[in-house]
């Protein structure tokens, strides 16, 4: 098991990668610890997503890439 990720601290342009194996850059944190706002930069199950802005829920996240 890996360390848990504390979402409020994550700046715009963190890339994360979500529990689909999706790859989004943080466009906006609320710090709500919920919510991100990011835009998909990789998306193996729907390559549509690429591009798109989009809300990501806290517990989707599990990883946090090296900018």
């Amino acid at each position: 098991m890996s360390d848990p990720i504390n979402v409020r601290t994550l700046p715009p342009g963190t890339r994360i990668v979500t529990a689909d194996g999706a790859v989004a850059e943080i466009v906006s944190n609320p710090a709500d610890g919920v919510w991100l706002f990011a835009r998909y930069v990789e998306s193996p199950s729907d390559p549509a997503l690429v591009g798109q802005e989009d809300m990501i829920f806290a517990q989707d996240v599990v990883e946090v890439r090296p900018t």
